[in-house]
């Protein structure tokens, strides 16, 4: 290697070099320009998240009290359903009484001689 190939080496690397001091700080920065620009799209996101939670929160609160009305409504025709039931079973019963004693009637004066 000559002698003039020794310094143009050597003013490659320092022109290199000091290329490289001028172009690393506006590298650094549009780095962290684009990191901000990441961490900010992050937040939003996390904002609507959490917009989109409370919404959901209310949502949900609302579905559990209908779903508590509708149990309690549901409970409640289910007892006036039975209610009724037993009430139709009792008159059932009441009449197969009034049957029974009907026929026994009709027998009883079947039985009897017939003045004719």
């Amino acid at each position: 290697m000559t002698a003039a190939d020794k310094i143009a080496a050597n003013t490659t690397i320092l022109i290199l070099s000091r290329l490289s001091m001028v172009a690393t700080p506006g590298l650094l920065a549009a780095i962290s320009f684009l990191f901000w620009l990441y961490l900010n799209g992050i937040a939003a996101d996390a904002s609507a998240a959490v917009g989109t939670a409370t919404k959901l929160e209310t949502r949900v609160t609302v579905l559990e009290g209908n779903e508590a009305t509708g149990r309690e409504d549901r409970i409640r025709y289910q007892d006036q359903v039975l209610a009724q039931l037993i009430k139709l079973t009792d008159k059932v019963d009441s009449q197969a009484g009034q049957i029974a004693a009907l026929t026994a009637t009709i027998e009883a004066l079947k039985s009897l001689p017939s003045k004719h």
